[in-house]
């Protein structure tokens, strides 16, 4: 289904028919997310509104903590898209907090080896895989009200693992064979630092290094995943496997939409005769 938009549009639908995030990124339609740095429950609503799967709560880079999870991660939910924390590190207090809240996965950085990677994916789960704090009066568990939460939650809750350097890169085959992970994610820009080129995300080693360990991924079965700053970089990495990308980060698109419309605001009145100051 489509809802009319106010320039004459369609706004894409929300929905998704799966909604544990784990089984949804084994499957081959592609999961596109987007990165959000700004903590407003609005802009959650307007990226499941235009049919993106998941939104990434950056908390990382973005300037905000766990205290602001819980009303976006509402939003997200109320709206029919997967909520996804980029916690700030590898620390299990962070990953436990953001699962507590509600997320349906959460996306760790700067993963170097397979004792941080290890690290990472037992803080996500409940023991006997892992050795995430057990509380269940907390959102995840509803408020105690969800009796069987322990026994659901390893099986829904996804665990991304970010590779960007090459210490990842070369510890990635450990890596992949950790029991319970579900996909690596990729950072171009970072990877373009570390391999020498920075910057330079289509740089050829960087391009080789990223279409490389997505084959490896997938001969592994985990879910490969691609930070790609625009529509046409998301497609090749789509063409090339990649089964999780996220398009861009909110700011960087609210200023390329704003920046266009001023342009074609101004390029019209120049176009009629009225210049505008």
């Amino acid at each position: 289904m489509t809802a009319a938009h106010p320039n004459g549009g369609d706004c894409p639908s929300s929905a998704h028919r799966e909604t544990n995030l784990r089984l949804r990124l084994r499957t081959p339609e592609p999961f596109l997310a987007l990165f959000s740095i700004i903590p407003a429950v609005e802009l959650v609503e307007i990226a499941a509104q235009s049919g993106f799967d998941g939104i990434i709560l950056d908390t990382e880079h973005g300037s905000y903590g766990t205290e602001t999870l819980p009303a976006l991660i509402l939003a997200a939910r109320a709206s029919n898209i997967f909520p996804i924390v980029r916690v700030r590190c590898n620390d299990a207090s962070l990953i436990g907090a953001a699962l507590d809240a509600g997320a349906a996965g959460v996306l760790v950085p700067q993963i170097g080896s397979i004792e941080e990677a290890t690290h990472a994916v037992r803080a996500a789960r409940f023991a006997p895989q892992g050795n995430r704090g057990a509380n269940p009066w907390v959102r995840a568990g509803g408020y105690g009200c969800s009796p069987r939460w322990f026994e659901t939650a390893n099986n829904e809750t996804a665990v991304l693992l970010m590779i960007e350097g090459p210490a990842g890169l070369e510890a990635l085959d450990s890596i992949m064979g950790i029991p319970d992970l579900d996909g690596i994610f990729l950072g171009p820009v970072d990877l373009s630092h570390a391999l020498g080129v920075p910057g330079q995300i289509n740089h050829a080693t960087v391009r080789a290094a990223l279409a490389t360990t997505i084959a490896r991924a997938l001969d592994a079965s985990i879910a490969p995943g691609v930070f790609s700053p625009t529509a046409t970089e998301a497609k090749t990495w789509l063409d090339c496997g990649a089964r999780f990308v996220a398009v861009g980060v909110d700011t960087a698109h609210i200023g390329f939409a704003l920046g266009n419309l001023v342009q074609d605001v101004r390029s019209t009145a120049q176009a009629s005769g009225r210049i505008l100051d």
